[in-house]
């Protein structure tokens, strides 16, 4: 949460965060500033002190009213234009602009903690200008991990509609014709994964949700690639399994969710049926192992040993596998729709109360395709909280 940032930088020993970045594509810039504003601007903060953003003079007004941050100010107190000027480019200008502001709000002996995506060339100039630059990997990331009340009611917003349009959509599967080649049909016209993507992109839009341009349709043998998208024209047809993996983002509060089901419009081979079978066990089994404290690594031990029993091989230790299961369990969901932390062999530090993560477990089998069941939860002290209010079933 923000308010373990100053804990956090203290650990890594050192003085003050400088980010300079936008805040519509920059997570940390939104999470710290909830400014949204399409051109990069200034966020600096001494540790044990009220953080400050620095902004254009077009941006200011806007920045004062939106902003979380009281302490906003302009380019103007910084006499920025004498800064752009007095360089020989513009653009060489407004790095040195970054670095005068920087040294006069932090100082220029302070140890000043950057990000992994901070500019290079800004970082350079900083340097040159004789400012100490630490670029850091998981400081802000590490109080984005766990949410705070507003967030994980961000969150179960956005799942919400996630659920209503996903029912939706597979209504629309099960009430669909079975035509020639098993192909499916619905009001006379072939029922493509265009089709369906089209029906998520309407709805969710409709919702105040913008949909992923890949989000996941995938039918048949197709379905064995767990990240296989689904080309427009791939037709959905019966007796095979049709994977619906949905991640839309809320477009005002910009917190994702993610949701996967998997259902076959039809009679599902018995082979699949063992897949589902598994797949739904492994997911109920490495639920009832999270809670605060638990390691990532664990939990993801727990899925392996559930999916190796049924006689589905995994990548535990390294192995290549063609059939089973061949991803991790899970991964943080918030301002990104992939974040810390996650569930996987690497994942050796503990769950804290308050994450919010994904369990995926996958069963693959390119002779049959795929089967991937996804429930987003809330980490708590005991246990979770399943934010996922959809229940699963293959057959419709």
């Amino acid at each position: 949460m923000r308010g373990d940032l100053d804990s956090i930088l203290a650990e890594n020993d050192v003085e003050a965060l400088l980010l300079y970045s936008d805040s519509f594509r920059d997570a940390n810039m939104y999470y710290l500033t909830k400014f949204l504003a399409p051109d990069p601007f200034i966020f600096l903060k001494r540790t044990d002190e009220e953080p400050i953003i620095v902004v254009s003079q077009m941006e200011y007004p806007r920045a004062q009213k939106q902003s979380i941050i009281k302490d906003v100010r302009s380019y103007i107190d910084y006499n920025y234009l004498q800064a752009v000027k007095s360089a020989k480019e513009p653009q060489l200008g407004a790095m040195k602009f970054i670095a005068k502001v920087a040294e006069k709000e932090l100082g220029a002996e302070t140890k000043i903690c950057v990000p992994p995506n901070f500019p290079v060339i800004a970082a350079d100039v900083l340097r040159v200008e004789g400012l100490t630059i630490e670029p850091m990997f998981c400081v802000v990331e590490k109080a984005r991990e766990t949410k705070d009340t507003h967030e994980v009611k961000e969150i179960r917003a956005v799942q919400a509609v996630n659920q209503k349009v996903t029912t939706e959509a597979i209504e629309l599967i099960a009430n669909s014709d079975i035509g020639s080649n098993k192909t499916l049909h619905f009001k006379g016209e072939p029922l493509t994964v265009g089709r369906i993507k089209s029906f998520f992109g309407h709805k969710l839009l409709e919702n105040g949700c913008l949909p992923e341009e890949d989000i996941i349709v995938a039918c048949g043998t197709k379905s064995s690639d767990p990240h296989y998208s689904g080309e427009a024209e791939d037709k959905l047809k019966a007796d095979q399994p049709i994977i619906l993996d949905i991640y839309p983002r809320s477009i005002q509060k910009r917190y994702w969710t993610d949701m996967t089901r998997t259902v076959v419009k039809g009679k599902a081979s018995n082979k699949l049926k063992k897949m589902f079978d598994a797949v739904s066990e492994a997911k109920n089994v490495s639920l009832d192992a999270i809670q605060a404290g638990a390691l990532g690594s664990h939990i993801y031990d727990v899925c392996c040993d559930v999916l190796e029993k049924a006689g589905y091989e995994t990548t535990r230790n390294g192995k290549k596998v063609t059939r089973g299961m061949t991803h991790g369990l899970g991964h943080g969901v918030g301002l990104q729709i992939h974040e810390s932390p996650r569930m996987s062999e690497l994942s050796m530090s503990p769950l804290k109360e308050h994450n919010v993560v994904t369990v995926e477990p996958g069963v693959y089998d390119p002779d049959v395709g795929g089967v991937r069941l996804e429930d987003i939860i809330e980490v708590t002290k005991s246990g979770y909280r399943n934010l996922t209010r959809m229940e699963t079933q293959l057959e419709i």
